[in-house]
């Protein structure tokens, strides 16, 4: 019995038996042809191993020397293994991979088969979309068609002023004024510092805090109440600048930012209220003795209103000076005053109070008086040795020398009685006025039955509005109509 091994035919018993090589007719089995007989001591002697395909050295392996059948890459550009090793005659070998390169694609293959995977393509790596910023929100993948797109599909990153950089360029907050200096508050408040984000991120603000606001001092080129600017002073803030109210009227000035100058009275017995704040002068000059009137009940703060004898800028005593009148914080006042000039300062109650204006009215009363106060009483006299000055308008024959008194009446109506009837020695004639001395009779009376002796005068429920000056003047009738009388008088 014999077997074939590769390219030898081995009998079960070689050693006895005899070979038999390849040759024959070609009517054998697996290209074997008939056997052919040869010596024995031939049967398996083994020659070189060739690349031919068969067991050339006996030793059980085909063309082992040539590594038939390994795969291969041919000659491209990548390192896939698309071929397999064969014979290239008896002694070479060549690959059966005839394919051209295999390209890297981005597909998560090693399509060129060196190990790596969509090496190139920066896979993975961040990246940003589409959008306005510079934020790499997104990485590298591959498309189907084997590219590359950024996964970011976010919107645009806005920036904020927020200590971060946003929009990933140009650095934090580029966007906003961040740290540069800036101011708060306006005059005396201005306070410095640098720009810093809002609360809302929106934008920036001044870290500083402004001043807190004092009250404003006019002229002084310091904008303490940090309005913007200093405040201009009134023209009569000072004592130099006083207005001349000889003439009468009404006078409004706005205190809120003079000057403090006057305050201290050199008569102290005649000083009233606080020692003020701040303050304004006014002038007037008497060509003989008179009766003048003020008020300020057109203010709007607590005042105070002085008089003192002489110019503003050399204030001389204190001839009157009034406050909190008509159970107001308001002030007037009515003096009797010799020929001269004097200074009226019209002052607040408190240095605290800073808003406002103050309103003077100042009128004068055309002549000179007696003083009486603004209530029922009553008051002794004589009229002899006065001077005549006025005509009643209820008697003509009135041309004796008479006594005028004078009180102020607060804003709003009042009732006025008055009488000579008794204490009086002669015959007497008796007339009300508002304002000036010299104005019209609001009331008059002559000759009164039941008033004394007959010849006495008496009138009462004499209404009189406002705020001013009123006169109850005490005359006489005919050629002797003057002496002692007593003047007796209501005011409700």
């Amino acid at each position: 019995m014999k077997r074939f091994v590769s390219g030898c035919l081995v009998f079960a018993a070689c050693a006895t038996g005899t070979d038999t090589r390849l040759g024959g007719d070609g009517g054998g089995v697996d290209g074997v042809t008939d056997a052919v007989a040869i010596d024995a001591p031939d049967a398996c002697a083994p020659s070189s191993e060739i690349c031919d395909g068969l067991d050339n050295d006996c030793d059980g392996q085909i063309d082992e020397d040539f590594h038939v059948g390994m795969p291969c890459d041919g000659p491209d550009s990548d390192q896939c293994n698309e071929g397999m090793i064969v014979c290239d005659g008896t002694s070479a070998t060549r690959c059966t991979d005839t394919t051209g390169d295999s390209v890297e694609i981005c597909n998560n293959l090693d399509d060129d088969c060196d190990g790596l995977i969509d090496e190139g393509f920066g896979v993975g790596v961040a990246c940003d979309g589409p959008d306005t910023d510079a934020c790499n929100e997104g990485h590298i993948i591959c498309t189907a068609a084997g590219g590359t797109t950024c996964s970011d599909t976010t919107g645009n990153s806005v920036e904020l002023c927020n200590g971060l950089d946003d929009d990933c360029k140009n650095g934090i907050d580029d966007t906003f004024p961040v740290g540069q200096p800036c101011t708060v508050g306006l005059g005396a408040c201005a306070r410095s510092g640098v720009l810093v984000c809002n609360a809302v991120q929106t934008g920036t603000q001044c870290n500083a805090t402004a001043g807190a606001p004092a009250a404003e001092t006019c002229g002084n080129g310091i904008d303490e109440d940090c309005s913007g600017a200093d405040a201009v002073c009134p023209p009569n803030d000072l004592p130099a600048g006083a207005i001349d109210i000889s003439a009468g009227g009404t006078f409004t000035v706005d205190l809120a930012a003079a000057h403090d100058d006057n305050w201290a009275a050199s008569t102290a017995q005649l000083d009233c209220g606080n020692q003020g704040g701040r303050d304004v002068f006014y002038t007037f000059t008497l060509p003989a003795e008179e009766v003048v009137y003020f008020d300020s009940f057109g203010s709007s703060f607590d005042t105070v209103i002085r008089v003192f004898a002489g110019a503003c800028t050399s204030i001389g005593a204190t001839l009157a000076c009034a406050d909190d009148a008509c159970g107001q914080t308001r002030s007037q006042g009515a003096v009797d005053l010799a020929a001269g000039t004097y200074c009226l300062v019209v002052d607040q109650f408190s240095s605290t109070t800073t808003a406002g204006a103050a309103t003077l009215t100042f009128k004068r009363g055309g002549r000179a008086g007696v003083s009486i106060p603004s209530a029922s009483g009553s008051f002794s006299g004589t009229t002899t040795g006065k001077t005549d000055l006025s005509t009643a308008s209820c008697e003509a024959n009135s041309h004796q020398p008479e006594v005028a008194h004078f009180f102020t009446s607060c804003p709003g109506s009042q009732t006025i009685g008055a009488n000579t009837c008794t204490g009086t020695a002669f015959d007497s004639v008796l007339y009300l006025r508002t304002g000036a001395a010299t104005a019209g009779d609001v009331a008059c009376s002559d000759d009164q039955s039941g008033c004394g002796n007959g010849l006495q005068s008496k009138f009462t429920g004499i209404a009189v509005t406002g705020a001013g000056l009123q006169w109850l003047i005490v005359d006489g009738f005919g050629l002797t109509g003057n002496g002692a009388y007593t003047l007796t008088y209501t005011i409700q």
